[in-house]
């Protein structure tokens, strides 16, 4: 923090701390939202002139966004809200108590109100709430040097045009044209002589994960959006879907790591918050392995008679469970992509097995050497085949896993490494010890 801030903050010298910010970059002012209590920053903030105020709060995540607005008089909320894109002011929105919801959204302008409330009639996680109104379209009757024309009359910014979506008399879409596909086009050309993409677009109700894949796919700066009469309602931008990429990816490595979806950053999350979202899992995977301890328990005699047995044991589960969670990782990570459909288990699977049958050799060759050192032959041909068969079962859990899911309709993710291990691990503990039994010729 600048030596002088905290001091003339302490002394509410308001004049002092104006001069003083001005000299501060961009950044160094957003660290301050860390550094400095909640209601001072947004001292700070009102501060600001207008335009670098809006630049900073459009840098924060929503989760900081709305700590902001909820410690802000109402009236400076409104004139923070009113420039935003709509589609950014209804994410906050989501965010809010609906009381507060309600109470800003009477205070926004007419139009704006009207269109992020249209926004927000959307189902939530569908394309409607991520789309813009903010948009070029165009006829697909005019010809370029019309549309051109046009361009220079509109009130978008000019990172806000990189393509035209083409609709007909009735606003439904034809397809779009790319800016500098347009620019370099003669200008007495007809659109519908150049336009493309006629089948790229989203419908409002389409899950947002949907138009990561398609901009992902086509690599094209926009996606058009409509209704479900092919009419052009809005538009989803590059931005908008990284920002639904990063939120897809954070729940996904949250829930690998079987931790519970978290609206903060781990550095302002507190010990309260971070205990609730990581205790549920934890205990549910106390409670099966459970069932690693039983089945250890079952096999008393076993390891009675050859108690060099226990020796190899964690190396054994581990093996099957840290191989399963490889297999689940690009598994999920590439149902995530769109990489394979569920109709590609099959396939997978047999790939899987012939990986997993040279992995569990290798591996098993090196455990049969430290079997025959510890406990001599027997004992290592029993940690060999055991070695090799943990490692089928491993993988075969978890590239199938998520599949499952899939098909259940719930999300591939939730097949986390904690819990392919702990089912690993009591699958590892049967095989192991029933081997062994039969091997030995344990009654």
């Amino acid at each position: 923090m600048h030596p002088e801030f905290k001091e003339l903050l302490d002394k509410r010298d308001w004049e002092g701390l104006r001069v003083l910010i001005r000299e501060m970059k961009p950044s160094e002012i957003e660290d301050l939202y860390f550094e400095l209590d909640g209601r001072d920053f947004v001292i700070l903030f009102r501060l600001l002139e207008k335009d670098l105020a809006l630049e900073i709060f459009e840098s924060f995540s929503v989760e900081h966004q709305v700590e902001i607005i909820k410690l802000m008089e109402e009236a400076d909320t409104i004139d923070l809200l009113e420039p935003l894109d709509p589609d950014d002011c209804a994410r906050i929105f989501e965010e809010l108590p609906a009381k507060i919801t309600k109470r800003l959204l009477n205070g926004l302008s007419p139009e704006r109100r009207k269109y992020v409330n249209l926004l927000l009639g959307y189902p939530e996680g569908s394309a409607g709430r991520y789309m813009t109104p903010r948009y070029v379209s165009a006829h697909k009757y005019q010809n370029a040097g019309e549309v051109l024309t046009g361009l220079h009359a509109s009130p978008l910014r000019a990172d806000e045009m990189p393509m035209i979506f083409i609709i007909d008399r009735e606003r439904k879409y034809s397809g779009y044209v790319m800016l500098g596909d347009l620019i370099k086009t003669e200008p007495l050309t007809p659109l519908e002589s150049i336009v493309k993409g006629e089948d790229i677009f989203i419908y409002t109700t389409d899950p947002k994960n949907r138009a990561v894949e398609i901009i992902s796919e086509y690599d094209i700066p926009s996606l058009a959006v409509l209704d479900a009469e092919k009419r052009l309602v809005g538009a989803v931008t590059f931005d908008d879907v990284m920002d639904v990429a990063e939120e897809e990816a954070t729940d996904d490595f949250h829930k690998m790591g079987t931790v519970g979806l978290m609206r903060t950053g781990l550095k302002d999350a507190n010990v309260r918050l971070l205990y609730a979202k990581r205790v549920p899992w934890l205990l549910t995977l106390v409670f099966i392995n459970i069932f690693s301890g039983a089945a250890i328990a079952s096999f008393e005699d076993t390891i009675q008679a050859v108690v060099a047995l226990v020796i190899f044991l964690p190396l054994l589960i581990d093996s099957g469970g840290n191989a399963g969670s490889q297999s689940a990782t690009l598994v999920v990570r590439s149902l995530a992509t769109g990489d394979v459909k569920n109709k590609d288990w099959f396939y997978l699977i047999g790939r899987e097995m012939l990986v997993a049958a040279t992995i569990g050799i290798t591996m098993g060759a090196a455990a049969a050497g430290l079997g025959i050192y510890r406990g001599g032959l027997e004992l290592g041909v029993v940690v060999a085949v055991t070695m090799i068969i943990v490692i089928f079962a491993g993988c075969l859990i978890g590239t199938t896993l998520p599949f499952l899911l899939t098909a259940l309709k719930m999300d591939p993710a939730t097949a986390s490494a904690p819990l392919i291990t702990s089912i690993a691990d009591i699958v590892g503990v049967v095989i192991y010890f029933r081997i062994a039994t039969w091997y030995y010729g344990i009654a």
